[in-house]
């Protein structure tokens, strides 16, 4: 597997293996946690359970509107399109066929603390979704086209 990249202070990654629910008996679930803080800052968290085959990803940006001056609001948000627009590495649509295309879904939000992405797919997925997230967290695509696109996209969901 790649290294994700040193760029990564402030964030916070969650991997885990999804749990099915647990039996009726029980109304608890004893998950095991184990968090990692790595050395380019970035927080790991796993929780493995294999009950189920497949893969949560949750990576959360410790940036969101609340944090956003007056008046120039948008742009935790704006970010947050702009990582669905692809890198050179993987041009866009490449990240959602990559997860989509093995039955997985992803979706991202801004909120007023934070911005989180997060994926569910097969734990086959593992790999290439890791490699993408760590991809888009590094080179993403600020061509004036899509920087312009996206600004307009922007504007209209929070007008």
């Amino acid at each position: 597997m790649r290294q994700l990249p040193v760029l990564l202070a402030g964030l916070s990654l969650s991997v885990s293996v999804l749990a099915a629910p647990l039996a009726a008996t029980s109304d608890k679930w004893d998950l095991p946690v184990h968090t990692r803080k790595l050395d380019n800052g970035l927080t790991v968290i796993v929780t493995p359970d294999s009950s189920s085959p497949t893969v949560g990803v949750s990576v959360v940006y410790h940036v969101g509107m609340r944090l956003e001056p007056k008046n120039r609001t948008g742009f935790a948000h704006l970010f947050e399109h702009l990582m669905f627009q692809g890198t050179p590495n993987a041009p866009k649509g490449v990240f959602d066929k990559t997860i989509t295309g093995g039955g997985g879904r992803n979706n991202g939000s801004t909120r007023a603390d934070f911005t989180n992405y997060i994926e569910t797919a097969p734990s086959s997925s593992l790999e290439p979704i890791l490699w993408l997230e760590a991809d888009r967290m590094k080179t993403l695509d600020f061509s004036a086209a899509t920087l312009k696109n996206q600004q307009d996209v922007v504007k209209e969901e929070i007008a």
